[in-house]
């Protein structure tokens, strides 16, 4: 019964590496896309920029747009709109992620509340795909959370991961090969750059932990994070820390850019890539 078990379990391995091949992805965190000349052509020039280097796909890292959380939905199917005709001009797949401008109309003067039927995550979910999934790359696995929660009562957000995506994580674990090399993506940091530079911010968000704790008997590799538009490259324990900086018009030249990670015989080489778009200011 041992040998059968032993034989069960390299068969599993094999088929794993077997499905471990060389891929790359951009995570572009952080783009603010808005109805404004001088934004809309600062991204198109990092588009073509993406396309250049030839990744396999691209991974948003949430707030693409700027801004559906102070709006109605009618401006922001508008902002949706803008998005769907600029990431088009990309040349790879597009992963999507939720981020706090992704959520429609959950402020004050928005003029909306959740009577609305595409009030807080409704209008993304209907017209993408689900505020939190995975999906699996040459062996990797990828977990997308939505680190946004909807403060009703106040009219605002705050950071955290709901009990929902929790029981979902724990599930897509038991499902999970202790061995597959796995990728986290959430929109608020759960190691905020601030704390580098900043003895007054916390080094990581509430639940934090919590959630990072789940991964521990897994092969996590690389937790991916953006909000703060700030640039951290953070290796700890084995695992890459990344906050992605941001590619918005007006972003601090040290930050402005994107991660490219290419995966070659399992193993992650990071880079940060500049823009190379002019640096207009604005009037």
């Amino acid at each position: 019964m041992k040998k059968v078990i032993t034989v069960i379990y390299l068969l599993l391995q094999l088929t794993i590496l077997s499905a471990q091949k060389n891929f790359s992805f951009v995570f572009l965190p952080d783009i603010h896309l808005q109805y404004n000349s001088e934004d809309t052509m600062s991204f198109e020039a990092v588009v073509k920029q993406v396309n250049k280097l030839h990744p396999d796909f691209v991974l948003t890292g949430g707030d693409m747009i700027y801004t559906a959380k102070n709006v109605n939905d009618i401006k922001a199917g508008q902002l949706f709109n803008l998005m769907d005709r600029q990431f088009k001009k990309f040349k790879m797949p597009v992963y999507m992620e939720m981020g706090n401008h992704e959520n429609v109309g959950i402020m004050e003067e928005s003029g909306i509340d959740k009577t609305n039927p595409n009030w807080g995550k409704q209008m993304y979910e209907k017209r993408y795909t689900k505020r939190f999934y995975s999906f699996v790359y040459n062996g990797w696995k990828f977990f997308i959370l939505d680190g946004i929660k909807i403060l009703e009562k106040e009219k605002s957000y705050t950071q955290g991961i709901d009990s929902l995506q929790v029981e979902w994580i724990k599930q897509e674990l038991q499902q999970t090969d202790k061995t597959m090399p796995v990728v986290i993506s959430n929109h608020i940091p759960f190691v905020n750059p601030h704390a580098v530079t900043s003895s007054a911010s916390r080094v990581m968000s509430r639940g934090s932990e919590d959630v990072l704790n789940m991964f521990r008997d897994y092969n996590l590799k690389i937790v991916l994070e953006g909000h703060t538009h700030l640039l951290m490259n953070l290796y700890y324990h084995g695992v890459h820390y990344l906050s992605g900086g941001s590619t918005a018009f007006g972003t601090d030249p040290f930050d402005d850019g994107f991660f490219l990670v290419k995966i070659r015989n399992n193993v992650e080489k990071i880079e940060f890539i500049k823009t190379k778009r002019k640096r207009v200011q604005r009037r």
